[in-house]
């Protein structure tokens, strides 16, 4: 700013201007990670889930350990989704919502094709569904991050 005046030129103002959306972008940038994280973590349960179904459906065994396993990883990914509130990027809810109903779907439907379709279990179908709801969770993730 000059030493006559108290307001900046034109020029000083463009350039604090330009500082500050260097800041402002430095603070949001790193909050996609945590969203993205989040996609990462049901991207891996929802291909261990499509894998376990296929062993207890196949065998008829581990169903307890399966609920167990799921309950544990779905509390650790909600409670990492309570640190990503206090910086997020714009459009986060609407993005976030509709990438984790997609998701979900895709899941479902995963898990109701299985079923209805391969009752004893099918190994070459559980792992496509698993590689697809994976597919699903890191799309999201990468997502997040372009945002």
């Amino acid at each position: 700013m000059s030493q006559s005046d108290s307001s900046p030129s034109a020029e000083e103002a463009r350039a604090l201007l330009v500082q500050a959306e260097g800041i402002g972008n430095s603070a949001t940038s790193a909050s996609g990670w945590p969203t993205a994280m989040i996609f990462m973590s049901l991207a891996i349960i929802g291909s261990m889930m499509m894998t376990g179904f296929q062993i207890v459906a196949h065998t008829g065994y581990g169903a307890p350990l399966l609920a167990v396993t799921v309950g544990i990883w779905a509390a650790i990914t909600a409670f990492t989704w309570t640190f990503m509130h206090r910086t997020t990027k714009i459009g986060f809810s609407r993005r976030f919502a509709w990438s984790l109903i997609t998701y979900f779907a895709v899941y479902i439907l995963g898990i109701v094709i299985g079923v209805v379709q391969f009752p004893n279990g099918n190994m070459a179908y559980y792992i496509t569904a698993a590689v697809v709801l994976g597919a699903t969770g890191i799309a999201a993730a990468f997502r997040e991050l372009r945002a």
